[in-house]
């Protein structure tokens, strides 16, 4: 083996390599007011507190966790659909969250799709966040449903539509 060779092969040894994430673990949002926003992931979306302090709350659903605080952070653009964080679900799901939604004066979009075999619905938590409901398939009627692209807002979604200042648990 000559030097060149050598040097080419102790180079190609010491390339650094890609390493390869795991699951996902969790997604922090912003929260203007804490109490409020541990009450909505808790008692709306069902979530369990994992973390509790003063600036920072966290809740698993599932495998997922979402935290949500009120310091050192930004908030979503009204009118914008990104940043968001989708939840997987199935049919029965996304209707009975629509229902329970409007029942909690939180307002929603409509149900629409891409292909016309997913079904997708968004809804903002009380600071603006957007989340998306995903229904991978199994809606009666999904190839009906208004289609969009990717980003859906502007052509399937209104947005701006989504945004309230307050909402209550019924009962």
């Amino acid at each position: 083996m000559t030097s060149t060779q050598s040097l080419e092969a102790a180079v190609q040894t010491s390339k650094p390599r890609r390493p390869q994430l795991g699951d996902f673990a969790h997604v922090s949002m912003p929260c203007r007011d804490l109490d409020e926003g541990k009450l909505f992931y808790s008692e709306v979306l069902g979530g369990k507190i994992r973390v509790n302090t003063p600036t920072f709350a966290a809740f698993m659903f599932g495998d997922i966790e979402v935290g949500i605080g009120t310091q050192g952070c930004t908030f979503i653009e009204p009118g914008n659909e990104y940043p968001h964080f989708a939840f997987y679900c199935d049919a029965q799901t996304i209707v009975a969250m629509k229902e329970w939604l409007t029942a909690c004066g939180i307002p929603t979009s409509n149900l629409w799709t891409r292909q016309g075999k997913e079904t997708l619905m968004f809804f903002r938590d009380p600071s603006g966040n957007m989340i998306e409901l995903y229904c991978k398939s199994g809606y009666t009627g999904a190839e009906h449903l208004p289609k969009g692209p990717p980003r859906g807002h502007g052509t399937a979604v209104n947005v701006d539509a989504l945004r309230y200042d307050r909402w209550s648990l019924p009962g």
